[in-house]
């Protein structure tokens, strides 16, 4: 059974806040002309010498497609919501140009705006490609596609201005993607409805690769992965995205083996808070490693479970190499969970570094480093027969300040 969205985000954003690799735009393609249609494509929108349409609106020309055609769609904008009910390419006139840098001129993007739901609205069709578009100004999602297809492809579309991104759950075990998009503030209906570029709601995200992408200004998060709690996801990998501002860079609950990694993410002290990575709790063997986490309010990276979500501590966690900089709460904090914390570096934290709360147990922190922080470098609330007395397991972890005494090793 799926977690309401709306009561899940709210408490995600209060929490993240109250619980207290790289990625380059270089070399990315600036502002084009239009695409041509390609061979053989039903082509859609006024007719021109640029543009043999044959097709006046989007919906009309899916309507009419058979399984597996492409359509093409010409620069201009189209008023409508477009529902998808079979395998279909939909290219708008910047498809294959990547999203994440240009793209600034209207009159060269195919535009769908204006629905008061989503822009597209996927059944439960696999193999739908949305290529090259602009989607904006909807009063619902810029697409949801949520009910369990597979094997969809949604790259190089700018999505802003919509309640979320998109809303989408992919059942496997075909590979979807979503990738070289840019999605901005999109936060069109408020908290907790809307404020989020990648949702995953209403079933699992299994075998979906959320990769290369832009997010900005998103007051909930970036990627938030609420998924089905009866139905995990697996094969789920957020990687090498870039976060600008957004609220939190990612959301983890409901996964089985997930991997976030060289992501980056930075947060201005005037953007709204949260934490830059969130373990809710309810997965097993996730990875995260080699993020990089700059700025902002709230905590660099926390693991959690039943406070304050009522889920199930997450087990075999492993957090690696990430860099933690300049937090205004602590850099990496273990709540609940089980598994090794090793090799991260925190920095200027406005709490503690590397910490654990009382509720913490079995967690082994090893070769972490931590300095500057207003707090204590290394703390941890627990009691047990771990180290120092703690409940955990801390060896050759570096910071100059520690609770208890001892916990980690002065170093320069």
């Amino acid at each position: 059974m799926a977690m309401r969205a709306g009561r899940f985000r709210t408490a995600v954003l209060a929490g993240a806040v109250g619980i207290a690799c790289a990625v380059t735009t270089a070399g990315v393609a600036t502002a084009a002309a239009p695409a041509p249609a390609p061979a053989g494509a039903t082509v859609v929108g006024t007719k021109t010498a640029r543009c043999p349409a044959t097709v006046a609106t989007i919906q009309a020309a899916v309507t009419a497609a058979t399984p597996g055609s492409t359509i093409f769609v010409c620069a201009g904008t189209y008023r409508e919501r477009v529902t998808i009910d079979k395998p279909v390419r939909l290219l708008g006139a910047q498809a294959g140009r990547d999203a994440r840098a240009g793209r600034t001129s209207a009159a060269d993007e195919s535009v769908v705006t204006g629905s008061t739901g989503a822009g597209f609205e996927v059944g439960a069709v696999n193999g739908v490609v949305i290529d090259g578009f602009t989607i904006t100004g909807n009063t619902g999602n810029g697409i949801d596609a949520f009910q369990r297809g597979s094997g969809f492809s949604f790259v190089n579309n700018v999505i802003t201005g919509n309640a979320n991104g998109m809303n989408v759950s992919s059942a496997g075990p075909a590979p979807s993607t979503i990738a070289r998009n840019r999605f901005a503030a999109n936060n069109a209906v408020p908290d907790p409805e809307g404020g989020t570029g990648v949702l995953i709601t209403s079933g699992p995200g299994n075998a979906l690769t959320i990769s290369d992408n832009l997010f900005t200004g998103h007051q909930i998060a970036a990627v938030n992965s609420i998924g089905d709690d009866s139905n995990r996801s697996t094969g789920l990998v957020i990687r090498d995205n870039r976060s600008v501002d957004d609220g939190n860079l990612a959301v983890i609950n409901n996964a089985n083996g997930a991997l976030v990694t060289r992501n980056i993410a930075t947060k201005s002290a005037t953007a709204i808070g949260g934490t830059g990575i969130f373990i809710v709790g309810n997965t097993d063997r996730l990875t995260v490693s080699r993020n990089i986490l700059t700025g902002g309010t709230g905590n660099g990276l926390s693991s959690n479970g039943a406070f304050p979500f009522k889920a199930a501590p997450s087990t075999n966690l492993l957090i690696d190499t990430n860099t933690i900089r300049g937090r205004t709460g602590t850099g990496i904090l273990i709540n609940e969970g089980s598994g090794t914390v090793v090799g991260n570096v925190v920095t200027a934290s406005g709490a503690n570094g590397v910490a654990a709360a009382a509720t913490a147990t079995g967690v082994t922190f090893e070769r972490n480093v931590a300095t500057g922080s207003v707090g204590k470098d290394c703390a941890d609330a627990s009691t047990g027969a771990g180290t120092r007395g703690t409940a955990n397991t801390w060896t050759r972890n570096v910071g100059q300040t520690a609770t208890p005494t001892g916990l980690c090793i002065p170093g320069r």
